[in-house]
Parts: C-alpha cells; structure tokens; sequence
C-alpha cells in the first residue's frame, strides 16, 4: 500500500498549527501581502514580513513555527513565478 500524505505526521499537532495560523492576524496579513505582491519589492517586503514572524514564533510558539516556515517556501514559489528565481 502506499504511503500516504498524512502518514508519520502528528495530526493534532498540524492542526493546532494551522488553526494558531488562521486566528493570527500577523500571519494573515503576510499570506495576503504574498498573494497580492505584483512586483519583486512587493514580494520582498512581504517575504522581510515572514521572516520577522519566523523570530517570533520560534520565541512565542516554537512547536507550531513550521507553518510560518511554510509560508515562506509559498513566497519563494511565488518569487519564482514573479522573475524566474528563487532568493
């Protein structure tokens, strides 16, 4: 049988995560703010934005700071889509 997505992942935990990030006005705002960057500075504000989330919630939150990693691999892909580069 194959392996599946969501096997060997602690569901609870990503869960939790997920919510603590959609309750989060802060996370929000920076998934708004890569979603809407139609230039390369937009992105990069937006992406100086996650980065500043990062140090946070490693501090405030560090067993669910993986989804603001997260959103920071979508703004690379995003960059990507932006110029043709990862950065």
């Amino acid at each position: 049988m194959a392996t599946g997505v969501w096997d060997g992942l602690d569901k609870d935990r990503v869960a939790k995560a997920m919510v603590t990030a959609f309750l989060s006005d802060e996370y929000l705002e920076a998934l708004a703010a890569v979603n809407n960057a139609e230039n390369p500075a937009e992105l990069a504000a937006a992406r100086t934005q996650i980065k500043d989330l990062m140090v946070l919630w490693r501090e405030e939150a560090p067993e669910y700071a993986f989804v603001i990693d997260a959103l920071y691999i979508f703004s690379e892909k995003i960059q990507l889509q932006l110029t043709g580069e990862a950065g």
